[in-house]
């Protein structure tokens, strides 16, 4: 699963994903064109819009939120991008959505999760090295 760190990116994405739609159907709508043209072009917003309000709007807003590492528990000696991480992300009144997350960063605001289920017998008699590196994200004390 591709994700990101930067939050204005990834609530720009979902926002515009649950608002497009509705303006590119008025348009359809007010468009003058042939019959047989329009029809699958009022389709596609029509079957999103469908597709929005059997997956919940409000379940999409809430994955809004960037996960934020807490703490670095192993890297890979071979691959210094393919990390083992403590993240955890604010699911607001509900407070903190925690994982143990195997990750390999493409950079360094962009990575893949490889497995969010960690479990250290994985890891054992491979090339990772253990740090514990603090690093804070959310800013918790």
């Amino acid at each position: 699963m591709f994700q990101t760190k930067i939050g204005f990116l990834k609530a720009l994405f979902y926002y515009g994903i649950l608002i497009l739609p509705i303006p590119l159907l008025i348009m359809e709508f007010k468009a003058n064109r042939n019959l047989s043209e329009p029809i699958l072009r009022k389709g596609i917003p029509i079957l999103t819009i469908i597709g929005l309000i059997y997956l919940n709007p409000l379940k999409i807003l809430f994955h809004t939120q960037t996960w934020k590492t807490q703490t670095v528990e192993l890297i890979n000696e071979n691959k210094e991008n393919h990390k083992v991480e403590f993240q955890m992300k604010d699911v607001g009144a509900l407070g903190y959505a925690k994982r143990n997350a195997e990750v390999y960063y493409l950079t360094k605001h962009f990575y893949l999760v490889l497995s969010e289920n960690y479990d250290d017998r994985n890891f054992i008699e491979t090339d990772w090295k253990r740090v514990d590196q603090n690093i804070n994200e959310i800013g918790l004390k």
